[in-house]
């Protein structure tokens, strides 16, 4: 078992010859334009598994070195996973992989330099996903939520409140490595929710789920671009500027204008943890937010993001539930 240092992290692999070292997944600076789920067992020479780096030799002591497999065991173990998939930098990574071929057991000693590493990362993600049709699932681990949902008559909020707080899990687990249970939750006097693990936001409308999670505070805001719109509602949500710029344009570009402001007045008022909502007094044209539009089930959604840094967003799209 080989591996190389890159940025204060090792990378692992199983050296059979210098034309062949299996690992999962190339060094990290080699796949940064992975996903997860692409990453796979694969072979390459040694400079392709060092990526510049410098090459150590894992040494076992006497007591391992009497449970681990044999090299030929080893190898032949190691090709026999050759394109492989599900890698998880958490649970189980390039030295769970070499450990395991090694040793039979798939552990990672660098966990938690792992887990320090990758929140120290700057993360904008944002998870969208349908409203599922099935019935709601598990109590909640947050009895907070739990507690607001069973308060809900209406069947169909009581749905989206849900399940948006379930593609919530999957946003903390999939960016953050977090645990939902691990977590302690709060509400403030605006009915906010909020954790001193990460800044998170949540929007739900017409069919629709959107979740933002980050590091810094972080609006996000969903509505389907067909909303209809009024002058009378455009002038009372709208200051002076805005409306302007919505009287000139052509009716047909007006209500794609108008739920766009809409939304991202939303996503600033999520992300500045302020008192009431005035949409009047926000001023879109300032910036701190970027606009999209996205497909969730054959419907189009403004989408906007009120972050610190907008250009550094990625979106997981069509989440299943």
């Amino acid at each position: 078992m080989i591996r190389v240092e890159l940025g204060g992290i090792y990378h692992f692999g199983i050296y059979v010859s210098d034309e062949e070292v299996i690992q999962f997944g190339l060094a990290p600076s080699r796949r940064n334009l992975l996903k997860d789920s692409d990453v796979e067992v694969l072979a390459t020479d040694i400079d392709g598994f060092l990526a510049g780096g410098f090459l150590e030799t894992c040494e076992f002591d006497r007591k391992e070195r009497k449970k681990n497999r044999t090299p030929d065991e080893i190898v032949e173990y190691a090709r026999s996973k050759m394109g492989m998939r599900g890698y998880s930098v958490l649970y189980y990574n390039c030295e769970h992989f070499a450990n395991e071929c090694v040793s039979g057991t798939a552990v990672c000693n660098q966990a938690d330099r792992v887990r320090d590493f990758i929140r120290s990362l700057p993360v904008v993600d944002v998870y969208l996903a349908k409203l599922p049709e099935a019935e709601l699932g598990e109590v909640l681990s947050c009895d907070l939520r739990q507690k607001e949902i069973d308060s809900v008559t209406n069947e169909k909020v009581k749905r989206e409140k849900y399940f948006v707080w379930k593609l919530f899990e999957y946003a903390l687990q999939r960016s953050l490595g977090l645990k939902i249970a691990d977590l302690k939750f709060v509400r403030d006097e605006n009915g906010r929710y909020m954790t001193d693990r990460a800044e998170f936001s949540f929007s739900h409308s017409k069919g629709a789920l959107a979740v933002a999670v980050s590091r810094n505070p972080i609006g996000v805001d969903i509505e389907p671009m067909d909303t209809e719109c009024s002058d009378s509602l455009a002038r009372r949500i709208m200051n002076d500027s805005e409306y302007s710029v919505f009287e000139k344009l052509d009716e047909g570009e007006k209500q794609g204008y108008f739920v766009k402001v809409w939304t991202a007045k939303e996503a600033l008022f999520k992300a500045s943890h302020t008192g009431a909502f005035n949409p009047y007094a926000i001023d879109t044209e300032n910036g701190g937010y970027k606009s999209f539009v996205k497909s969730v089930d054959g419907r189009e959604y403004a989408v906007a993001v009120a972050t610190e840094k907008p250009e550094k967003i990625r979106f997981f799209e069509n989440v299943v539930l």
